[in-house]
């Protein structure tokens, strides 16, 4: 449930806090393997989701915008590597789920990159929560430091589109 609103189209909130929580209380295995089923349904849901705004006439000159298409261009020299990379590692992974819709990726190569890519990372985080014992304080402070970071990438992309 949690990876609707962590992950669908332009995540509202952090999954990271939220996998090392539940990564203290159950193996970290079985919080990963939960978090991936989730990931992969709402990844679909982004998809599909983004697959029928682009086919809108209205908002065709976004798909075919110089910049767009550059990006396009560059994402699809290595596809796979770059949702692995993005995947893997805590740079936003939001302007990828436009980039594979953009680019026609297929789905299912989509679905595995994420696979590959989210799961050692879940459990790295859930492996953590295990380890590092914190307290429900501790999680809050760093579901808030995650939120704010979440937002100032937000923000920081609204302030270079603007120039």
């Amino acid at each position: 449930m949690y990876s609707m609103p962590s992950e669908f189209i332009i995540p509202l909130v952090p999954h990271e806090p939220v996998i090392l929580y539940f990564g203290e209380y159950y193996h970290p295995l079985t919080v990963s393997l939960v978090a991936i089923a989730g990931t992969v349904i709402t990844e679909m849901l982004n998809y599909s989701t983004f697959t029928y705004i682009t086919e809108i006439k209205s908002l065709e000159k976004i798909k075919k915008n110089t910049f767009t298409t550059k990006l396009v261009d560059l994402f699809n020299k290595a596809p796979f590597t770059a949702l692995i990379i993005a995947g893997f590692t805590p740079v936003p992974f939001h302007p990828f789920r436009f980039l594979v819709v953009f680019a026609e990726y297929p789905l299912i190569k989509y679905i595995l990159a994420i696979v590959i890519s989210r799961t050692p990372r879940f459990f790295i985080l859930a492996l953590l929560g295990h380890e590092i014992h914190l307290t429900t304080w501790m999680f809050i402070v760093i579901f808030i430091i995650f939120l704010i970071l979440s937002y100032l990438s937000v923000l920081g992309n609204q302030l270079k589109n603007k120039k």
